[in-house]
């Protein structure tokens, strides 16, 4: 059984936005790529225009890694400071690569094997 619109609507609205910059629409089924684009829209992020993402937001800005957090309460701190200071700022969940499938399967079951292999694919450095 595949995945539903709701499935593919769930997926994308519970990613960060960083996470949301990392999937490649290319390796999306034409279904889900609807709801990726509607999501980026929502969102105000920018693809390139290759159809490949970065870690941009649509104003042109790169985001930047500034700290790394073990405990998402820290990391909650992290951002209300940062955002109460007038400073945007993103949260993604980071796993060791080896973890990648298990850890998406873990967080959303409803993950078909295709879409798992998509991800770990879109993970995979570009040469």
């Amino acid at each position: 059984m595949g995945a539903s619109q709701s499935d593919f609507q769930k997926h994308f609205s519970g990613l960060s936005d960083v996470a949301l910059l990392e999937v490649q629409r290319a390796d999306l089924v034409p279904a889900a790529q609807a709801f990726y684009d509607e999501e980026m829209e929502r969102r105000g992020l920018a693809a390139e225009s290759d159809g490949r993402t970065s870690s941009e937001l649509s104003s042109g800005e790169q985001l930047v890694n500034v700290v790394e957090f073990e405990s998402a309460a820290d990391a909650q701190q992290a951002q209300d400071l940062l955002k109460k200071n007038g400073i945007p700022a993103y949260f993604a969940v980071a796993v060791p690569e080896a973890f990648a499938r298990q850890a998406v399967s873990l967080l959303d079951p409803g993950v078909s094997e295709e879409e798992l292999s998509a991800l770990a694919e879109s993970a995979e450095p570009q040469e």
